[in-house]
């Protein structure tokens, strides 16, 4: 059994992975950054039962995106992601044929709750959302954090990471205050030394599937 990430934003799309493989470790995580890299896989890979989409790709529509692969792929689960968290936005996701609905709001508790819930057969809806198991120290960080915090591991500033996701300065350091909460940190050095230790820092995996030992 496989999932594949589909997020063209090279470092959410590292730490999803990661997080990812490291949550599920019986289950192998690929990740990719376009939908036609998406296709090539799904047609050479059978074994991939969930597609977890980003609503916002530079190169295509979410949306078309989640039709395609519905068409080419009917057998496959597909899962879209968004930091859009507009209710609309969600219906829409499900009534075009999705299984589900993830903000990036959501904790990786949260997410990884709501994966679990998709692949036992069912839709998960943000709004609906099921208890998550319990896990390891900082799963309480939101995926925009995990984002926040890889951009914080390779030394990006305030403003370049607001550049970057289209967000305000006084945002980005809201959630850079929430990472330091949730690692109980006092500055970007503690953050970036306990995101290391607990795995939440990596590299950009390969397009093939891979798994991530737990550490």
């Amino acid at each position: 059994m496989k999932i594949l990430l589909v997020d063209d934003h090279p470092l959410f799309r590292a730490g999803f992975h990661a997080m990812l493989a490291q949550r599920l470790p019986d289950i192998a995580v690929a990740s990719v950054g376009s939908v036609a890299e998406a296709e090539q896989l799904l047609e050479r890979d059978e074994e991939i039962v969930l597609v977890l989409l980003d609503v916002h790709l530079q190169q295509s529509d979410g949306f078309g995106a989640l039709r395609a692969i519905g068409r080419r792929f009917p057998t496959v689960a597909c899962v879209m992601i968004s930091g859009d968290e507009q209710e609309d936005v969600a219906a829409r996701a499900i009534a075009s044929g999705a299984s589900g609905f993830i903000p990036k709001s959501l904790t990786v508790d949260q997410t990884v709750a709501a994966i679990q819930h998709v692949l036992a057969g069912n839709v998960y809806s943000p709004h609906k959302r099921p208890a998550p198991a319990p896990a390891p120290a900082a799963s309480n960080l939101t995926w925009r954090q995990v984002e926040v915090m890889n951009m914080l591991g390779r030394g990006m500033t305030n403003k370049e990471i607001a550049r970057v996701l289209k967000l305000s300065e006084r945002t980005v350091k809201a959630h850079i205050s929430g990472v330091f909460e949730a690692l109980s940190v006092r500055n970007r050095t503690e953050a970036v030394l306990a995101a290391q230790r607990r795995g939440l820092l990596s590299t950009e995996p390969q397009v093939t599937a891979s798994r991530v030992p737990v550490s």
